[in-house]
């Protein structure tokens, strides 16, 4: 075995042999994330090449470990990473076990080496803020969920990935005539803004960003940023909701809160609809919290499945 802790007990499997991940370990990252999301659904994100890099090879040295079988295939991993932030000095852990694997012990003994790991980086933090673990997963399973609870980690969200087929009719809804769209440019960055923090502000874990936090989260300089897919509504000269999208992806919609209920939402959605599938795409990904069920029955009206679910699970060890 070469893997950080040696006093870790790590289960007998036979075939596997354990060592940290390295670079050249993208790939199979990759692919062992694939089989996950087909089993468990979630975020397709997490099984891409640059999530895996950001997320599962640290810097820090002794930080990651993986199994592996005779023939170099990947069957289980996890890492840590320092991801501090002005409230608390947080470590976060990313893990995943191959479905044909499973109950056999592993993600147990991956989670508490990883509980281990993530102490000893926040050993050297100071007592001025909390000491925070945070479990980060994009395919979220009924068993992880056990896992996590067992070991006093608290669920602080989770969101439904749901997913729709642009080949299938939209739905007969009414919409209203009275709204007119802008699509994104920088120029119009601060009414998307504005309306955004009107939509989001009393949603729990609102970050509070600034303009420019926000509109880096979103990507705008990304490739896969959709400015002609970004809308801004509008009912006479007032901007009441919006949408912003990525390749394949609505990543935000928002109404004001006092013009919900008016079909607004209804109407920015469809719209939306209507320019991807223009756009010639076959299907379109967003995510809505577990606590917005108003929201999640809109986008099922409006032909959304749920393929999955993602989460965040946090224990403060001090």
């Amino acid at each position: 075995m070469d893997f950080p802790d040696e006093n870790m007990i790590i289960p007998t499997v036979p075939g596997l042999s354990w060592r940290s991940l390295q670079q050249n370990d993208v790939c199979a990252i990759t692919e062992l994330a694939t089989a996950c999301l087909e089993t468990d659904g979630g975020l397709p994100l997490g099984a891409t090449d640059t999530y895996i890099q950001e997320h599962y090879l640290p810097a820090l040295p002794g930080t990651s470990i993986g199994a592996f079988e005779g023939n170099g295939r990947l069957v289980a991993c996890g890492a840590v990473q320092p991801t501090n932030t002005p409230d608390d000095y947080r470590t976060t852990i990313v893990g995943q076990v191959h479905p044909t694997y499973r109950k056999r012990g592993i993600g147990t003994s991956l989670l508490e080496w990883s509980i281990t790991e993530a102490g000893k980086l926040l050993s050297t933090s100071p007592p001025d803020r909390p000491h925070v673990v945070l479990v980060a997963t994009e395919s979220l399973s009924t068993g992880a969920v056990d896992l996590f609870e067992r070991h006093g980690f608290k669920q602080l969200f989770a969101e439904d990935v749901m997913r729709r087929n642009l080949n299938t009719p939209l739905p007969d809804a009414p919409v209203r005539p009275d709204i007119r769209f802008a699509t994104w440019t920088p120029a119009l960055a601060s009414e998307f803004f504005a309306v955004y923090q009107a939509s989001f502000r009393e949603r729990p874990g609102f970050p509070n960003w600034s303009q420019d936090e926000w509109v880096d989260w979103l990507g705008t300089e990304d490739d896969d940023f959709r400015p002609e897919l970004s809308l801004l509504a509008y009912q006479g000269d007032v901007p009441v909701g919006f949408v912003v999208c990525a390749e394949g992806w609505i990543v935000q919609v928002g109404v004001l809160p006092e013009w919900r209920k008016r079909g607004i939402g209804l109407t920015l959605m469809i719209e939306v609809l209507k320019r991807f599938r223009a756009a010639s795409g076959d299907h379109v990904l967003l995510d809505v919290n577990v606590n917005n069920p108003s929201a999640a029955r809109l986008y099922e009206r409006l032909g959304f499945e749920r393929v999955g679910r993602r989460a965040r699970y946090a224990r403060v060890l001090a």
